[in-house]
């Protein structure tokens, strides 16, 4: 059976992960992680409190990666954009009707 490029690309893409479905190989190494890491905390322990503090706290800091999520970097002109994006400017002019050849409001 042959397939062009195009229909190749398109049964990938049905075959792929989607959002809003679980990666069932994702979950199965996390619960072997986390059983692995269960098993072995005792003797985590000992090998971090064989550290030098320093070599310690890199280490935890490089474990804490995967259990605390990340804060996402954001440059000024992100939140320039979007202040502007979220605010409406309104005109309201305050002179009476006739004083700038203007109806007003």
């Amino acid at each position: 059976m042959g397939f062009n490029n195009k229909e190749r690309a398109s049964l990938a893409g049905r075959k792929s992960s989607r959002a809003g479905v679980a990666n069932k190989s994702t979950a199965e190494t996390r619960e072997a992680f986390s059983l692995l890491l269960s098993n072995n905390l005792a003797r985590l322990q000992q090998d971090l409190d064989s550290l030098e503090p320093k070599d310690r706290l890199k280490i935890i800091l490089d474990l804490a990666r995967f259990v605390v999520p990340q804060l996402q970097s954001v440059s000024i002109d992100d939140i320039s954009q979007r202040e502007e994006q979220s605010f409406n400017v309104i005109r309201i002019n305050l002179l009476k009707n006739g004083d700038d050849g203007e109806d007003n409001i």
